[in-house]
């Protein structure tokens, strides 16, 4: 039997118009009367109509802009799919998802995007960020007109944001440090390949593996910090140069995209099983070089679950107000190796 405002006020004994008010917390009601309609609705499990409210004096769409960064990096395809079944939940309640894949990881493309969602009064935004001072200022501008901001896999400093929806990127480099150590017997040169430095997830990777190789293997050392920007092809030259610049290299961390271009380059020189390999996300790319022991383990993040919960969040909000119940929704650290694959 569907649950109505009738059936509350008929069994409560009060009118419609008292059970309005203690649904919707209005004054003009005694204690007593709130509580035993409130003891109604929930014997009843009653649950508002909420696309009801959502299109009641809505005079156009609320439109949630989120930003993704460059899909030529593959996890990106599952950060969509998150998306995509979001705004399939959320279309009925008169939301659109305006989806803008970024072709560089360049600041100045970012802020474009950023004005074209101001310039076309977009409710709420969740963004891929680049954490740069212009980005800040823009962020904050948006966040002073008052439209909420969510950051998902990479954050943003100095901002009054919603909230965070990723992985904890230092624990995620701590791993990576500890489980290079084990697969090097604690001793080596390192080469970190890492997307870009200005991305605060690279940078929190990147500050946890020097600091698990500290504490785990202190004996290694890293011989080179070098950025590819997520490109397969810069990734594979990048690794033919600097194993020929340092000869001792028995490791590679790569903390964003470009793995199968290291893997290549591997295999190029011959050293494909002799160089041991961590990265991070489990996507199709990963997995072969997994499956050919060129890749020792990945650390997944759970992109699908950021793009969908990204919308999600900013979805509650912008229908009831509600605010996320922690600063930062986490993603689990998921630990892929040829066995467990």
């Amino acid at each position: 039997m569907k649950v109505t405002i009738c059936k509350i006020a008929e069994i409560a004994n009060v009118s419609r118009g008292t059970v309005d008010k203690v649904l919707h917390d209005r004054p003009g009601v005694s204690d007593a009367v709130r509580d035993r309609v409130k003891q109604v609705a929930s014997a009843l499990n009653y649950r508002p109509n909420l696309i009801g409210k959502a299109l009641a004096g809505q005079q156009r769409p609320k439109r949630i802009g989120i930003i993704v960064a460059p899909d030529y990096n593959p996890f990106v395809s599952d950060i969509k799919e998150g998306i995509r079944t979001a705004e399939k939940e959320i279309r009925d309640y008169g939301f659109i998802v305006d989806v803008r894949v970024l072709n560089t990881l360049e600041e100045q493309e970012q802020v474009g995007i950023l004005t074209s969602f101001t310039d076309n009064d977009t409710d709420a935004v969740a963004l891929f960020s680049i954490d740069s001072d212009i980005i800040h200022q823009k962020v904050n501008e948006i966040i002073r007109a008052g439209t909420p901001v969510v950051t998902y896999n990479s954050d943003i400093h100095d901002c009054d944001r919603m909230c965070f929806v990723g992985q904890d990127h230092f624990r995620g480099g701590l791993v990576a440090g500890d489980l290079m150590a084990k697969i090097l017997g604690n001793t080596g040169d390192v080469l970190i390949i890492t997307s870009l430095m200005e991305l605060d997830c690279h940078r929190e990777r990147i500050a946890g593996f020097r600091e698990g190789i500290a504490d785990y293997a202190p004996d290694i050392r890293i011989a080179d910090i070098t950025e590819n920007q997520d490109m397969k092809e810069l990734a594979y030259a990048l690794t033919l140069e600097k194993i020929r610049q340092y000869p001792g290299i028995k490791g590679i961390y790569v903390t964003g995209g470009g793995i199968i271009g290291v893997g290549e380059a591997l295999k190029t020189l011959g050293r494909e099983i002799e160089i041991k390999v961590v990265c991070h996300d489990l996507v199709a790319s990963t997995r072969e070089l997994i499956q050919q022991g060129i890749v020792d383990f990945t650390i997944g993040q759970d992109p699908y679950y950021q793009g969908y919960q990204s919308v999600r969040v900013l979805f509650e909000y912008l229908l009831t107000g509600k605010k996320p119940d922690n600063e930062c929704i986490r993603t689990r650290i998921d630990i892929r190796c040829k066995s467990n694959l």
